[in-house]
C-alpha cells in the first residue's frame, strides 16, 4: 500500500488533469515502485464498485450469488491489468516506450476520478432515486466527459498525437465493453 502522502499528491494530480492542467503529471510516482503502487487505485474503488455489483444482483436473480460475484470480481481484475498488459505492447509499436510508466500511473490514478463521477450516477439509477431518462442522459455526459479526460491523459503522458490519442482511448473503451460483455455473457 502506497504511503497516503502518495495518494494524496495522486490524486492531486488526477484531479489537476481532469481541469487539463499538464503539470498535475508531475505529482505522480513514475518509479517502478510507483508503477506498482498505481494499481492501489482498483484497491481505492473496490468498495464503491461492490456496491454497484449489489445493485445489479438484483437484475440476475436466477444466478448463484458466488458466481456473479466471483465472474464479477475476476473482471475486475482483468479489466485492470488488460489495458496495461495492451499497452506494454502498443507503446513499442509507436516509439513512446519511455513515457509507458509515466502514462499508466497517470491512467490508473485517474480511474479513481472517473469512478467518482460514473459510479454514483449509477448506484443511483440503480437503487431507483434517479429516474432513467435522468440516469441515461447523467451517464453519456459522464462518459463523455471521461473519454475527454483519458484522451488528455494519454495525449499528454505518452506525447503522442490527438489522433493517435483518440484511437488508444478508443481501443480502451472497446476492451472494456469486451469485458464487461463476457462477464454478463458468461453469468
Amino acid at each position: 500500500m502506497p504511503p497516503a502522502r502518495d495518494i494524496a499528491a495522486a490524486l492531486y494530480g488526477a484531479y489537476r488533469l481532469a481541469r487539463y492542467d499538464v503539470s498535475g503529471h508531475k505529482y505522480f510516482d513514475v518509479s517502478n515502485a510507483g508503477f506498482w503502487r498505481s494499481f492501489f487505485a482498483a484497491v481505492l474503488i473496490a468498495p464503491f464498485y461492490f456496491v454497484l455489483l449489489n445493485l445489479r444482483f438484483a437484475e440476475f436473480s436466477d444466478v448463484p450469488a458466488i458466481r456473479f460475484f466471483a465472474l464479477e470480481s475476476i473482471a475486475y481484475v482483468i479489466a485492470w491489468a488488460a489495458f496495461p498488459l495492451f499497452m506494454a505492447s502498443l507503446v513499442r509499436e509507436i516509439n513512446v516506450e519511455k513515457n509507458y510508466i509515466p502514462f499508466i500511473v497517470a491512467y490508473n490514478w485517474s480511474a479513481v476520478l472517473q469512478n467518482a463521477l460514473f459510479l454514483p450516477i449509477e448506484i443511483l439509477a440503480l437503487s431507483g432515486i434517479l429516474p432513467v431518462d435522468a440516469a441515461n442522459l447523467l451517464g453519456l455526459l459522464a462518459i463523455a466527459v471521461i473519454v475527454v479526460y483519458i484522451w488528455f491523459i494519454v495525449r499528454t503522458a505518452l506525447d503522442v498525437t490527438g489522433a493517435m490519442a483518440a484511437g488508444i482511448v478508443a481501443i480502451d473503451f472497446l476492451m472494456s465493453i469486451l469485458i464487461n460483455t463476457i462477464a454478463i455473457n458468461v453469468l
